[in-house]
């Protein structure tokens, strides 16, 4: 678990490193490379996206908006279908590194499974039958909670943007009142 976790730490400073010469196009051209491996190895949109480290909302604008990137997905798919390449966690190590990545990132233990395409009873089952799978799930998670801070709420569902406040030099309450000190509307009770 050490080796995965540690690949992946790599795999963040080279991509740090490579970040100011690297582009946006270079960067989303990466990332689809990634999902179009994991669609190789049988997996679905939700195992796709992971791999890629995107949303699924992401990755369906992205087949929506490249017809060709749209075809790559379905072929790699289609050719892990005619090889009988099938996602299966406990036979395929390609598949069992994106569950396990997923829980390293934060993934909570029955949603790595669903990314993967394994049932939330199955998955439990996989775990308890197998100890050497059992002990990498459970390395995943404590790594993971050795690498999240105490203070702070886990978000794991949440990708997208946040809102800030540029002027911070006014006070919240202050601001709303000077919002609010216009002629009242018609038929409000001001």
């Amino acid at each position: 678990m050490a080796g995965l976790d540690g690949a992946k730490a790599a795999e963040r400073a080279l991509a740090d490193a490579l970040r100011p010469a690297m582009s946006l196009k270079e960067e989303k051209a990466q990332r689809r490379a990634e999902a179009v491996r994991a669609a190789a190895m049988g997996l679905g949109a939700a195992g796709c996206a992971s791999a890629a480290g995107v949303s699924e909302r992401l990755l369906a604008s992205w087949r929506a908006e490249d017809p060709v990137f749209d075809a790559a997905l379905s072929t790699a798919r289609s050719l892990a279908h005619v090889h009988d390449v099938v996602p299966d966690v406990a036979t395929n190590p390609a598949v069992l590194r994106v569950a396990l990545d997923a829980i390293l990132s934060g993934v909570p233990f029955i949603e790595a499974g669903a990314l993967v395409g394994v049932k939330r009873d199955t998955f439990y089952r996989l775990r308890r039958g197998n100890p050497q799978l059992g002990a990498l799930f459970g390395a995943a998670q404590n790594l993971r909670r050795r690498g999240a801070s105490p203070g702070r709420k886990r978000k794991t569902g949440l990708k997208g943007y946040r809102l800030v406040r540029l002027d911070a030099s006014e006070p919240p309450a202050r601001r709303s009142r000077r919002l609010s000190t216009g002629p009242p509307a018609s038929g409000s009770m001001a």
